[in-house]
């Protein structure tokens, strides 16, 4: 934060304590705001949880003013006028100080606010440490195998703070609001969230609870219904977008064509991948294990690589273990741009007539495809 922000913070906390020797004691909410960067003839906009404009303060000596009345803690959002930028806060009957700044928001007061505050320092940290180990990676100073640990460990601990967090405010709004935004919960850990005793006693949180749980136990149900269709289903052959035809140079230098791969297997992934990307070489492992699960039963794969060296690209062929597959250096983009690859990891899921099967496919899709398939 700028020295001119925390200046406005001081001036600011400096008028509300004057202002509390002079005024009675008031049941209701007040905000005391400044906004180091903007003119004096601005305007904020309180909004509610329905998005409506429900109060306006203007803007003096870089300062604005809000005072009013809530039921019940709710999520209301700040607002300059001519800016699509909110700025939420959760609106109790209590004094806040609000710095807007044009990057970061700064909010102080309420119960509510001053835990969620807690919570996303605490994820910002574990986040941090996510960064710091694909960095520790990236530069070689862990292999493959650590930074999967690594990240699962903290994956794990993100998991746990967000249940731990949801249960301990069952009672208020933290919860149904950080649930709804955050949809990293499968359908067993919903039930078991569900059964918490203090969260079987919050009304709102058990209704989104309940809803989550419904929706994601009818894409369960609906998912194994297409499975039994699909044995009927994939006896009829589909037409399929043919997969544009290619090849380059692979590991020692030999001509490689996909059209040459494809024949005689069923199934073929082309995986556009690179030493340098991080998140591709994350889902190696998964892609390994599939590849040792179906590759006699015809499938394979084509790795195009996006290294910008040979030896980048030798380099992390044999260090993720991957010299079982099929391997191509895509020299200086030619063959991602054909499939109009934007960005890695991309991967293209193809039959063995060269139909386009599934494109951008996800490892989790392809080894719901590879089970259906084969």
């Amino acid at each position: 934060m700028s020295k001119l922000l925390f200046c406005c913070v001081f001036i600011l906390l400096t008028s509300c304590n004057l202002t509390d020797k002079k005024e009675k004691v008031y049941k209701g909410y007040t905000i005391y705001g400044a906004l180091p960067n903007t003119s004096n003839s601005a305007l904020v906009y309180l909004i509610n949880e329905q998005n409506k404009k429900i109060d306006s303060s203007k803007v003096i000596n870089n300062t604005f003013h809000f005072k009013g009345f809530v039921a019940l803690p709710t999520l209301h959002q700040l607002q300059l006028r001519n800016q699509r930028k909110k700025h939420t806060i959760i609106l109790e009957n209590t004094k806040y100080t609000v710095v807007l700044g044009d990057d970061n928001t700064f909010v102080s007061g309420g119960d509510l606010n001053t835990k969620q505050l807690a919570f996303n320092n605490l994820q910002s940290n574990l986040n941090t440490k996510k960064l710091d180990v694909l960095d520790a990676f990236m530069s070689g100073e862990i292999q493959l195998d650590s930074l999967q640990n690594a990240v699962n460990k903290i994956e794990i601990d993100q998991k746990e703070l967000t249940t731990e967090y949801i249960i301990s405010n069952a009672d208020n709004l933290l919860s149904a609001t950080l649930f709804s935004t955050t949809q990293h919960f499968n359908l067993k850990e919903l039930k078991d969230l569900l059964s918490n005793t203090a969260v079987a006693k919050a009304t709102v949180l058990k209704s989104v609870l309940t809803k989550e749980i419904k929706k994601l136990q009818k894409i369960t149900d609906d998912a194994l219904a297409k499975k039994a269709i699909v044995v009927e289903a994939n006896a009829k052959k589909k037409y399929r977008k043919p997969a544009i035809m290619f090849s380059g140079d692979g590991i020692n230098r030999e001509l490689i064509s996909l059209k040459s791969i494809i024949k005689g297997k069923k199934i073929v992934l082309i995986d556009f991948w690179a030493s340098w990307c991080g998140p591709c070489r994350v889902v190696t492992p998964r892609v390994k294990q599939l590849y040792d699960r179906y590759k006699n039963k015809g499938f394979t794969i084509l790795t195009v690589s996006e290294d910008k060296t040979r030896e980048a690209w030798k380099k992390g062929i044999e260090q993720d273990k991957m010299l079982s597959w099929h391997h191509i250096f895509d020299d200086f983009g030619r063959i991602s741009s054909m499939y109009g690859v934007k960005a890695i990891p991309y991967m293209v899921l193809i039959d063995g007539n060269g139909g386009i099967i599934k494109e951008k496919i996800s490892v989790t899709e392809l080894e719901y495809q590879l089970q259906k398939l084969l």
